[in-house]
C-alpha cells in the first residue's frame, strides 16, 4: 500500500464520522429490508410469538416515536460525555492526544449504535400509517426497532464504564504506549538484519556544489515519504537524490531540501513528480515517525511533572511504559539511511531516526522536568540499567551511558539533600555497570 494511502488511511482511523457513517448505511438497508420482509408478510398469524409487537397503527407509531425521542435523548448525552472526555483528556495528557481517544473503536461503534437507530426508526416510522389496521402494520420492523433501543441502553452503559476507564493515567498511558508498540512492530529484528549504513559514503564528487536544489511545494509537517518510488524514480533517470528531512519534519514552501545529482535538466517537472511522492499535513503522524509516538508518551510525564499537577506517580508509571518501549527498540533494526536499487547502487540518502535520537526523545524531557525530584530520577537510572539488558549495539549503549551521565548530573545539581544524592549516584553507578556488562556480551 502506498505511504499516502497509509496516511490517508491513518487520518480517517482517527476520526469520529468512519464508522458512524458505515453504521448508518447500515441501519438504512436493515430498515428497508426489514419493511420488505413485512410486505411480504401480512397476515395476522405472523404476530402470534409474544415477541412480535401486535399493535396497530397508531400503537407501532407511538411506541417508535417514544423510542426515537428517548435514543436522540441517550444520543446527547454519549456525544456530551465524548466532548467531556475529550477536553479532560486535553487538558491533562494534552492536546496531540486527543486523535488517540478519537481512534478507541469502542466509542466510535456506541456513537454509531445510536445514530444507526435513530435512521432506522425514522425511516420505519414514516412507513407506518396512523389508521392502519394490524395486518398493515410492519410488526417484524417495529420489534427490530424496540430491540436496537434496548441495545442502545446497554451501549450507553457500557461506554459510560468505557469513558470513566479512558481519563485514567494508566489506561492513558497503556493506550498511547499500545500506539508505540504498533510503530516498533513494523521495524525488522536486528538479529535478522545486518547493521545499517550511516554516513554518506557514497555521495558523488562535489555532490552539494553540482547538485540540483528542488523547492519542495507545499508547507506543513512531513507525515510520509514513498522511498520505494523514489528509488524506482531515481534509477529511472539515473540520478542520486538526498533528502535534507524525514518523516516529523516541518517544511515550508520553497524549501530547496531535496538535492539531485546530476540535475535532471527540468527541475519543475522534478519538483511536481518528487513532490507527489510526499505526504505532508497539519499534525505529525506515527506512519513514519517513531519518535513522534514515543512523544505522545513524554508528553504526559512532564505535564504530571508540572507544577500545576504536580503527580510524579504518573510519571513513573510512564517511565516504565517507556523502559518496555525501549527495550524492544534495542531488539530492532532502525532504517538505514541509503537506500539501493537492485543493482546494489545506491539511490536515495536520507535522514532517518538513530538510537541515539529515539532515546533523546524518550529521555531529555522527562529528565529536565523532573531534574528536582529524586524519585523522578532514580527511576529514569534503573529504567536506564534495564535497557541496557537489551543492548547489542556499541552505539546503543554509549547512548544509554550518556543519558545515565546526564541524569546524574541533574541530580547533582538540582536535588538539595545528601541522601538523596547518594541514592542517585548509587542507582547511576547500577546503570552504568549495566551497560558495561552489556557490552561484554
Amino acid at each position: 500500500m502506498s505511504k499516502r494511502l497509509l496516511a490517508t488511511w491513518d487520518v480517517v482511523r482517527t476520526s469520529l464520522w468512519l464508522v458512524p457513517s458505515i453504521m448508518i448505511v447500515l441501519g438504512i438497508g436493515l430498515a428497508v429490508a426489514m419493511l420488505r420482509i413485512d410486505a411480504g408478510h401480512g397476515s395476522e398469524d405472523d404476530v402470534r410469538a409474544w415477541w412480535i409487537n401486535s399493535g396497530d397503527g397508531e400503537d407501532a407509531r407511538s411506541l417508535l416515536s417514544t423510542l426515537l425521542s428517548a435514543i436522540i435523548t441517550m444520543a446527547s448525552m454519549a456525544f456530551s460525555v465524548t466532548v467531556v472526555a475529550l477536553t479532560l483528556a486535553a487538558n491533562s495528557y494534552g492536546s496531540r492526544l486527543i486523535r488517540i481517544f478519537r481512534s478507541d473503536l469502542r466509542t466510535q461503534v456506541v456513537l454509531g449504535t445510536f445514530a444507526m437507530t435513530i435512521f432506522y426508526c425514522l425511516i420505519v416510522l414514516r412507513s407506518i400509517h396512523g389508521k392502519a389496521p394490524i395486518p398493515e402494520v410492519p410488526h417484524v420492523s417495529v420489534t427490530v426497532g424496540t430491540a436496537l433501543a434496548l441495545i442502545c441502553v446497554l451501549a450507553l452503559l457500557a461506554f459510560i464504564q468505557g469513558v470513566a476507564r479512558s481519563i485514567v493515567a494508566d489506561e492513558v498511558v497503556r493506550r498511547v504506549r499500545r500506539e508505540v508498540d504498533t510503530a516498533i512492530v513494523k521495524l525488522p529484528n536486528l538479529a535478522d538484519t545486518t547493521v545499517p549504513e550511516h554516513g554518506p559514503s557514497d555521495l558523488p564528487d562535489r555532490f552539494d556544489e553540482q547538485a540540483e536544489r528542488i523547492a519542495l511545494p507545499y508547507e506543513g509537517y512531513v507525515q510520509a515519504v514513498d522511498y520505494d518510488e523514489l528509488t524506482a524514480w531515481a534509477k529511472q533517470r539515473d540520478v542520486v537524490v538526498r533528502l535534507e528531512f524525514r518523516a516529523g519534519d516541518f517544511i515550508v514552501n520553497g524549501d530547496r531540501r531535496v538535492l539531485i545529482h546530476p540535475p535532471t535538466g527540468n527541475p519543475e517537472k522534478a519538483r511536481k513528480e518528487i513532490g507527489n511522492l510526499i505526504v505532508s499535513g497539519n499534525e505529525r503522524t506515527p506512519t513514519q515517525d517513531l519518535e513522534f509516538a514515543i512523544r505522545h508518551l513524554v508528553e504526559v510525564a512532564v505535564r504530571a511533572l508540572s507544577p500545576g499537577i504536580n503527580d510524579p506517580f504518573t510519571a513513573t508509571v510512564v517511565i516504565d511504559r517507556l523502559r518496555g518501549v525501549l527495550s524492544r527498540v534495542m531488539e530492532r533494526a532502525l532504517p538505514s539511511e541509503t537506500i539501493r536499487d537492485r543493482s546494489g547502487r545506491v539511490r536515495v540518502y536520507r535522514q532517518v531516526t538513530t538510537y541515539d535520537g529515539i532515546l533523546d526523545a524518550a529521555i531529555h524531557q522527562i529528565r529536565q522536568a523532573g531534574s528536582a525530584k529524586p524519585e523522578i530520577l532514580i527511576h529514569l537510572l534503573e529504567a536506564i540499567g534495564r535497557i541496557a539488558e537489551h543492548a547489542s549495539l556499541d552505539e546503543q549503549r554509549s547512548a544509554l551511558a550518556r543519558h545515565a551521565h546526564l541524569v546524574r548530573a541533574a541530580g547533582q545539581r538540582d536535588v538539595p539533600e545528601p541522601a538523596d544524592r547518594e541514592d542517585i549516584e548509587q542507582s547511576f553507578h547500577r546503570a552504568i555497570r549495566a551497560c558495561e556488562r552489556a557490552s561484554e556480551r
